[in-house]
């Protein structure tokens, strides 16, 4: 997918991103509002969007299809779940309104044979390379415009920060869409360095992901790529945590109590597993058995991970530090180009390692962080430590705000007195004697109940994730009612893939 964006961005055209998973209407909008002339869609994909989305794209010109290598060449118990990838001669016969179709194979092997000077068409430092669309989580998707500048910047100042520092030896597993400004920045940061990229998928990356044969475990893209380096969102670590932990508690005999063992010791927790167990460990085999452990998963070569995209509980990001590698976690949006803030976790420039939880680590390099009051909710920056609303400036920052949306942009992005351009992200921070920030609150997130009590959305939903069998949470109020509803949905394996439903004590805690 890379040589795609990396090539289009050498011709100075500026690149819009949808998600797919967003729904037909939303897809339509991103195309729509950008008047996309040019779709590089996977094959996959095509006959469901024909019609309700592509058919009704007036300036699409040309659709060029991907995706060959996940249309399978064998298929056993039934039909392929994609049809063959057509030929350039079958691509030819298709019609669709005024668009020409083609494949990228075909598109590659037409531009070998051209001789162009793109010099001419090289972009500048302030020429838009991406528009691209946030997810949606707060109405139909904002388009963020987002230069050349702030795409550089954002890669500079995280090789130079060097939690993420890659040499040619290590690889990267990456199985995070492009459309997500955080996987295209550490897919640009690995290639700058030299640094191999191995491609996953997210049903497959891990042995209890929900497209590995459960009677196969084995069969997972971790245990094929052993990576240096792995970059997740919180949602896959508590997965790769609920596995082990449901994995390592079937474990019978010694050989489990000792792992089990092993596994709290390195917590700072009590053994919890007899005298036997705790003695065998006073002869230094613990480390022995972790080693173990994260050889079943593919992680044994692993030395740094990266969480981001939402909030990480310090409950997992403990576990996962002390059983498999140190966890750095971050913060940032697509208006700031995606990372904002990296938890330094290995020791940098002379900086020692960030062994905390809960925090999002220290300011990124290319930009810059302040608080501001929030009064009604009782967040001053005059408290100790200071606490407000977090407004992130700087290089990485959105200059344009919002396409198409002026109104909005303007109250998101306002010049300030200094005369620089401040995203104001609604995210409640705290800065630490450290220099570091921890997110404590969402102001966006907050709402008001019918008995006058303020309720941050997001924090609820955190908090019901820790309770065992719940994978994925949504927590809804309305200022007319004095509750809130979670809806619960079932995981894609089955409850026993999370330790089984929520039991009624845990529903009612």
């Amino acid at each position: 997918e890379i040589p795609r964006v990396t090539g289009v961005q050498t011709c100075a055209l500026p690149i819009s991103t949808v998600y797919t998973t967003l729904g037909h209407e939303a897809m339509l909008h991103g195309l729509t509002e950008t008047e996309t002339t040019v779709l590089f869609l996977d094959w996959g994909q095509y006959s469901i969007l024909k019609d309700k989305v592509l058919a009704n794209c007036p300036d699409l010109k040309t659709i060029v299809f991907i995706g060959k290598s996940f249309v399978p060449l064998e298929t056993e118990g039934g039909a392929a779940p994609v049809p063959a990838f057509p030929t350039i001669e079958e691509v030819g016969q298709m019609t669709l309104g005024g668009t020409t179709m083609t494949t990228f194979d075909a598109l590659c092997a037409a531009g070998n044979k051209m001789e162009l000077d793109l010099s001419p068409y090289a972009p500048k430092q302030d020429d838009n390379a991406f528009i691209m669309y946030t997810s949606g989580s707060t109405g139909m998707p904002k388009g963020v415009l987002l230069t050349h500048k702030n795409f550089v910047s954002l890669v500079a100042g995280t090789l130079h920060q060097g939690t993420i520092e890659t040499t040619p030896a290590d690889v990267f597993v990456a199985f995070l869409p492009l459309a997500h400004i955080l996987e295209l920045m550490l897919e640009v940061c690995m290639l700058t360095t030299g640094a191999q990229i191995a491609y996953a998928h997210a049903r497959t990356v891990t042995p209890t992901s929900p497209y590995v044969p459960s009677d196969k475990p084995d069969n997972c893209d971790l245990l094929e790529v052993r990576p240096t380096i792995m970059v997740a969102v919180p949602s896959v670590l508590e997965l790769i945590k609920n596995g082990l932990s449901m994995k390592l508690a079937k474990l019978p005999g010694l050989k489990g109590k000792l792992v089990r063992a092993a596994v709290n010791k390195a917590q700072d927790l009590p053994a919890g597993e007899g005298c036997c167990a705790s003695c065998v460990l006073s002869l230094g085999v613990g480390g022995i058995l972790l080693k173990k452990v994260r050889a079943q998963l593919g992680l044994d070569r692993l030395r740094v991970i990266g969480s981001g995209g939402a909030p990480l509980s310090a409950q997992t990001q403990d576990y996962v530090r002390a059983v498999l590698a140190p966890v750095a976690q971050g913060y940032g949006a697509t208006e700031t180009t995606g990372c904002s803030t990296v938890q330094e976790c290995l020791p940098s420039h002379g900086r020692p390692k960030d062994m905390s939880s809960g925090t999002v680590g220290a300011i990124m390099p290319a930009c810059e962080i302040k608080l501001k009051s929030v009064e009604e909710m009782s967040y001053m920056i005059s408290d100790n430590p200071p606490r407000g609303e977090i407004l992130i400036g700087g290089n990485t920052v959105s200059q344009q705000g919002y396409f198409k949306m002026p109104d909005k942009s303007r109250e998101d992005f306002p010049v300030h007195a200094d005369g620089k351009v401040w995203f104001h992200t609604g995210d409640i921070g705290v800065m630490n004697t450290n220099g570091t920030i921890s997110i404590i609150d969402r102001k966006k997130d907050l709402i008001k109940l019918s008995g006058g009590e303020y309720v941050s959305l997001g924090k609820v939903e955190a908090t019901l994730k820790q309770v065992s069998g719940i994978g994925a949470v949504v927590v809804f109020a309305r200022a007319d009612k004095d509750h809130c509803v979670a809806i619960v949905s079932q995981p894609e394996r089955g409850w026993a893939s999370v330790g089984g439903k929520p039991d009624e004590a845990d529903r009612k805690s």
